[in-house]
């Protein structure tokens, strides 16, 4: 990372009732700008982006397939040595979807 990089962390967590079907049986996915990135359920996903508009958006898939499931979509202007926090969640349902929960800028 050089002084005129950013960086953002993505924390996606599914629902404490549906997240042991989705821990066996999905993939997380961090997309920033059209760019895939696979996340851990859970597992805070550091990424290192240029200053600019970024589109982040988090979803899962299931293994195997190539749909996008569940998605949410954020956003955000970043500025040179910024650090931002996304935390999306999930619903008690797989067709509840994802919703970020807290955004930050540290």
């Amino acid at each position: 990372m050089t002084s005129t990089d950013a960086t953002i962390t993505v924390t996606l967590r599914p629902h404490w009732i549906n997240g042991w079907f989705l821990r066996a049986t999905a993939r997380p996915v961090v997309q920033v700008d059209d760019t895939d990135h696979v996340a851990r359920w859970g597992k805070p996903l550091q990424l290192t982006v240029h200053p600019d508009h970024h589109r982040i958006r988090a979803f899962f898939r299931y293994r195997g397939t190539k749909s996008r499931l569940g998605t949410t979509e954020r956003g955000v202007d970043i500025a040179a040595g910024d650090t931002w926090s996304f935390v999306a969640r999930g619903g008690f349902t797989n067709s509840s979807g994802l919703r970020f929960i807290k955004v930050a800028r540290a």
